[in-house]
């Protein structure tokens, strides 16, 4: 059997994770064409393109070519650790953790002051963030905070 090819990688995992090609360039600061050349294997991912990627595809830069047509000496370039979460991500995690935490506290003054300053941190983010993705987490991450509070 012969090795998937990295574009058939990519456009498979591409699809798993819901993005259009269109997106994941954005999301690559590539262009649409550039992926669809990488997909239909016209043309090799760099080093750069694979890391962020792997990023991207929540998994090493390793495991993302390994078992494919990905040439070994760029492979062995790669490195081994990428960040799997956008700083948004992150905050997201933590905004439920506090939420959870909260729930268990009985202090009113404690509970409004957590709550005050993750409204102030996502006024802070609305007008930084203009990524369609980073967008539609803000969303969930107001929707979460206003469901606490009611």
């Amino acid at each position: 059997m012969s090795p998937e090819s990295t574009g058939q990688r990519i456009a498979r995992l591409r699809q798993l994770h819901g993005y259009t090609q269109q997106t994941l360039a954005d999301r690559l600061a590539i262009s649409r064409v550039a992926v669809s050349h990488i997909e239909a294997d016209l043309s090799i991912p760099s080093e750069r393109t694979i890391t962020l990627l792997a990023g991207l595809f929540k998994c090493t830069p390793h495991d993302l070519v390994e078992g494919t047509t990905y040439p070994p000496a760029k492979a062995e370039r790669l490195p081994f650790v990428v960040a799997w979460y956008t700083e948004l991500e992150l905050a997201f995690e933590l905004l439920k953790n506090d939420l959870a935490w909260l729930a268990l506290k009985g202090d009113k003054q404690i509970k409004a002051e957590t709550l005050q300053h993750w409204q102030t941190r996502l006024a802070h983010w609305e007008g930084a963030y203009l990524d369609p993705h980073d967008q539609a987490l803000l969303a969930q991450m107001r929707e979460t905070l206003r469901a606490y509070s009611v």
